[in-house]
């Protein structure tokens, strides 16, 4: 379960004024998405406030999103008419026993350094040694893989396929952006339609980054046809 932590300020647009939202005073509705890991939960607390300085309607909305179930991933946050003066802290929930939770905490810390450091790692990749990492996964999960050329690549990075049981090709386009820059539905919708030309039956992308919220649903949408692969997926598979 995810929480608001704290209360938090917003600014109006219009005469400045700040105004204080209280966290037991938000909405929240959840979406359930399938990842390659299982379940993700995205949480979408909401709100609207009429702003004393000028009356007018400020409308928020502050995403946070669990996978796998159980651990933190990230969050956003977005304010039509208005600003957050601070960052909404958002945080899971947990509930230990107290004689477990100094163990616990320690195997978190521990984790959470461990994935920093591999993510880092990634992120310090040029975008060729990113295609051929990821080549180099689809190798151990059974695939044959051939690298496209940098200047020439037909609009995907990566071709994979496997014979048995049955023939299967998939096509894989490889975004090493930064982790404040999202792979937006636009480019998901170009795989798409590269995949479709080439007749592959499943297109992947996969991102040193994440995907925005349209990206996700136009890839879901399509079922099996397409996959999409963030950094965090990639830490699961190291």
């Amino acid at each position: 379960m995810m929480q608001v932590s704290k209360d938090f300020y917003i600014k109006c647009n219009k005469c400045n004024h700040v105004t204080l939202v209280e966290t037991d005073r938000l909405e929240c509705d959840t979406e359930v998405y399938e990842r390659p890991m299982g379940e993700e939960i995205e949480y979408n607390f909401y709100g609207e406030i009429c702003c004393e300085g000028c009356n007018s309607w400020i409308n928020f909305n502050i995403r946070g999103y669990e996978y796998p179930v159980g651990a933190f991933n990230f969050s956003d946050y977005d304010c039509d008419g208005g600003e957050f003066v601070n960052k909404p802290i958002v945080e899971i929930e947990y509930e230990f026993d107290d004689s477990f939770s100094d163990y616990a905490y320690e195997d978190y810390i521990e984790a959470e350094a461990l994935i920093e450091h591999y993510k880092e790692k990634i992120r310090n990749m040029s975008p060729r040694e990113f295609e051929f990492f990821v080549a180099n996964i689809f190798e151990r999960l059974g695939y044959s893989v051939k690298i496209t050329q940098a200047t020439r690549d037909g609009g995907y990075d990566i071709i994979a396929t496997k014979a048995d049981p049955i023939p299967f090709t998939l096509i894989v386009e490889c975004k090493h952006w930064g982790e404040k820059h999202k792979v937006d539905v636009s480019v998901v919708r170009s795989v798409y339609g590269v995949q479709m030309a080439e007749q592959a039956n499943q297109s992947v992308i996969v991102t040193s980054s994440k995907f925005t919220r349209d990206a996700r649903k136009f890839a879901e949408e399509r079922k099996n046809l397409m996959a999409l692969l963030d950094i965090d997926d990639l830490i699961n598979f190291i």
